[in-house]
């Protein structure tokens, strides 16, 4: 009896959006994956009006981010207190008629270890301490099989990959990279931020040499400060290394499919964290959404 009890009330939290206070309606739901064997929390972002009766019938598009946690609080942020501020950016520029009302799911990661875990398809050699057997190969699954038909089910979504985006930062950059290498025509928008593509020598960029099929508009944004080194010269004429994986990312996307639009942003001395990725928001967002 009392083993029923716990397995009804963990299914209540599963499946109720719980209410967090931040800019705009975010609703917390905690999601089981049978992919990885674990629990995190999906946090959605719906559209101002959502729940008014007028739009009981109205669709949205939707934005999917990994690395929940560092998107809309900095109090729940990883690793510095830190957030993208996609919460007031998305409101600024619905409420300025840029983009249009959209649903905006940001995936948390699996924690400090589990997120190298199933954010790397290939093992980084210079990850420390190691993960000798990552299993960021998975999560493509992950999203097309468990998050999204979730999504879809709960929320009055817009489908089919025009109205679908995908997009990260650092290992989230990565993987969301190879996501829509290895899902063809699910993802119609790409959002990649500071991407780790040096991982094993670059292979995801080997890889996507092979994709023939890209989403139709991909924002790439990077600094030329990536490693943070305490001074920056914005006039140094050196290219960081970053900067040409990014460049030869965009080239392989114009050689595979020329009427992919690949939007390009290096920012001057920019360093590697959320208020880096924050800033770049808006304009990442204006061109991958305006219509």
């Amino acid at each position: 009896m009392q083993r029923s009890l716990i397995l009804l009330m963990a299914a209540l939290v599963w499946s109720s959006p719980i209410r967090a206070q931040v800019t705009g309606d975010l609703r917390l739901h905690e999601f089981r994956s049978e992919v990885f064997g674990n629990t995190r929390t999906l946090r959605v972002l719906v559209p101002a009006e959502y729940d008014r009766p007028g739009n009981a019938n109205r669709r949205y598009p939707v934005l999917y981010l990994n690395d929940g946690q560092n998107l809309f609080d900095s109090s729940t942020a990883m690793f510095n207190p830190m957030e993208w501020r996609v919460d007031e950016t998305v409101d600024s520029l619905v409420r300025a008629g840029v983009i249009p009302p959209m649903i905006v799911v940001g995936i948390d990661n699996a924690g400090r270890r589990g997120r190298a875990h199933e954010y790397l398809p290939y093992p980084d050699e210079y990850l420390s301490p190691p993960e000798p057997d990552p299993q960021g190969k998975r999560y493509p699954e992950f999203l097309t099989s468990e998050v999204i038909p979730f999504i879809n089910t709960r929320y009055r979504t817009l489908t089919g990959p025009e109205h679908t985006a995908l997009g990260g930062s650092s290992y989230g950059a990565l993987i969301a990279t190879y996501s829509v290498i290895t899902r063809p025509g699910v993802f119609g928008l790409l959002l990649v931020e500071s991407p780790s593509f040096y991982v094993d020598s670059n292979r995801v960029l080997t890889e996507a040499a092979q994709a023939r099929s890209w989403p139709s508009r991909v924002f790439l944004g990077v600094g030329t400060n990536e490693g943070g080194q305490p001074a920056c010269d914005s006039r140094d004429p050196r290219t960081p290394g970053i900067v040409q994986e990014v460049h030869r990312l965009q080239n392989i996307i114009a050689a595979a499919q020329p009427s992919t639009r690949v939007e390009v942003v290096v920012i001057p001395c920019a360093v590697h964290n959320e208020k880096a990725w924050a800033a770049r928001l808006p304009a990442a967002l204006t061109f991958l959404y305006r219509r």
